[in-house]
């Protein structure tokens, strides 16, 4: 059983606006193993349009934060998180991660704890250029709603919500 719905949460919050309550606009899918997830959300976006290397942070420990990333949406020519970052993720204390990018290895990624919502999926890897810049905990527009470092986001089948504090039924 999960431990909250975001239907009950929203409904729970419509009519407190002190809490900040956003919805995300469809458009994204749940891929990972975790179907029912939060946490403080995180966020990370390439500069420009190179690849994101999410190595480097779902390598820090995640103390069960979301990492939402900017990964240049439709636009996008390759996946930003696989079964491998996925693990690493989950070894490293992270909640989820939330791609407006693609994933990749679906069927080995349901096999994983972790949160994962992406726009889909696509099976190539970029090739890493040797630096690309990283803008980190910047607020991001993606999906009609604004994600911001600090704040906290609630994610399951039915799609994703953000407070700017944590909340409960």
């Amino acid at each position: 059983m999960n431990p909250f719905s975001t239907s009950d949460l929203h409904d729970a919050c419509m009519d407190r606006p002190e809490v900040h309550l956003q919805v995300a606009r469809p458009g994204l899918k749940s891929f990972g193993g975790k179907h029912c997830y939060s946490g403080e959300i995180t966020t990370a976006a390439a500069a420009g349009t190179s690849a994101l290397r999410l190595r480097d942070i779902l390598s820090e420990t995640g103390l069960g934060r979301v990492l939402v990333v900017e990964g240049n949406g439709i636009d996008a020519q390759w996946a930003l998180l696989g079964d491998r970052m996925g693990q690493l993720a989950l070894d490293n204390g992270w909640s989820g991660v939330v791609l407006h990018g693609y994933i990749r290895d679906v069927a080995a990624l349901k096999n994983i704890a972790l949160g994962v919502h992406a726009l889909g999926s696509l099976p190539s890897r970029p090739r890493w250029p040797e630096s690309i810049p990283v803008m980190r905990d910047i607020p991001l527009t993606l999906h009609g709603m604004r994600f911001l470092p600090g704040h906290w986001l609630y994610a399951d089948e039915d799609g994703l919500i953000t407070t700017d504090r944590p909340i409960s039924l």
